[in-house]
């Protein structure tokens, strides 16, 4: 494996990250943000205090600084915490097509619950052709270190029902499927698995 470098993103990642993030949702994200999806995730990466700004996302580097993966990771309280900041972000980006997509907004909040104590995973993707070579491992390692240090007993994430390659790897690495999440935008339905590991 190539030299390896995980860090912490910065604002000039932007437009990468949120190019990965998307692949992360090539179906949900549009329907939920808008046709404008990378624009809205770049900006709220670039925007301190939101749940997507940048000391919240990690970057795997390849190839004297080449970035082909990212991590979302953060503490569960950061959503509640951070979640008014995202809201007046989105309005000051999305403006009035906000207000017609809050009931999706709202649902997405209302069924995806993360509490207080545990280390949420809420995106991670490795561009397409660094696929199968270890790196989203890497990018979960890291995670599950990082909540270590902050002294967390457990970490969680959802994933697409219908990613099976990413649900391969995450039973792989421990994670034990505890509950189904199904959203319905735009007459689109999606079904989320929360997969949680107990940390040691």
């Amino acid at each position: 494996m190539a030299d390896v470098l995980i860090r912490e993103a910065q604002v000039s990642d932007a437009d990468v990250v949120s190019s990965l993030i998307l692949e992360t949702g090539q179906s949900f994200l549009p329907l939920l943000f808008g046709p404008y999806v990378k624009v809205i995730l770049g900006r709220l990466i670039k925007t301190p205090g939101t749940v997507y700004s940048v000391d919240n996302i990690y970057v795997l580097e390849v190839e004297k600084g080449k970035v082909v993966g990212m991590i979302v990771a953060f503490a569960g309280n950061t959503i509640m915490k951070r979640a008014f900041k995202t809201g007046i972000a989105l309005f000051r980006i999305m403006g009035f097509d906000l207000i017609r997509r809050l009931p999706s907004f709202r649902l997405v909040w209302m069924r995806n619950k993360i509490s207080r104590d545990e280390f949420y995973i809420s995106n991670i993707a490795v561009s397409r052709e660094y696929r199968g070579m270890g790196y989203g491992k890497r990018l979960m390692e890291f995670a599950e270190e990082l909540a270590k240090r902050n002294n967390f007993k457990k970490i969680s994430l959802d994933v697409e029902n219908t990613n099976k390659q990413a649900i391969d790897l995450y039973k792989k690495l421990g994670y034990i499927g505890k509950k189904v999440n199904r959203v319905t935008i735009r007459n689109q339905k999606f079904t989320f698995v929360r997969m949680e590991k107990a940390l040691k």
